[in-house]
């Protein structure tokens, strides 16, 4: 595929987290964005004007708690036999605070696209 090169400006806030994202990813933010622009415009499934498509039911929603639910399960059973309570706590109080940090983000971005 060729390319071209295209420049833009970007309020700060977004170019601060776009930096955070690329760093937290180790990849540039040149090829943080591609990944971006090319998940919204090459996507075939779709047309490039198309938003992306939501959980329509609760029944979806509920069966990806579900899912989600069960890995977790699965992959704590699992490490607590071979790495011992202590280390999977410390795991578990980790992943909390990443995930909180991750929804407060999401939030703030829905907040300012409403």
């Amino acid at each position: 595929m060729s390319t071209r090169s295209i420049s833009t400006r970007v309020p700060q806030e977004i170019a601060d987290q776009l930096a955070a994202e690329a760093r937290r990813r180790s990849v540039t933010e040149s090829d943080l964005i591609r990944e971006i622009i090319a998940a919204r415009y090459l996507d075939a499934s779709r047309s490039a004007m198309e938003p992306r498509p939501k959980i329509q039911s609760l029944d979806e929603y509920a069966q990806l708690i579900f899912e989600v639910a069960k890995t977790r399960s699965v992959i704590l059973h699992s490490l607590d036999h071979t790495l011992g309570a202590e280390v999977v706590d410390e795991i578990i109080d980790t992943a909390e605070q990443t995930a909180k940090e991750h929804v407060a983000q999401v939030l703030k971005s829905e907040e300012t696209q409403s």
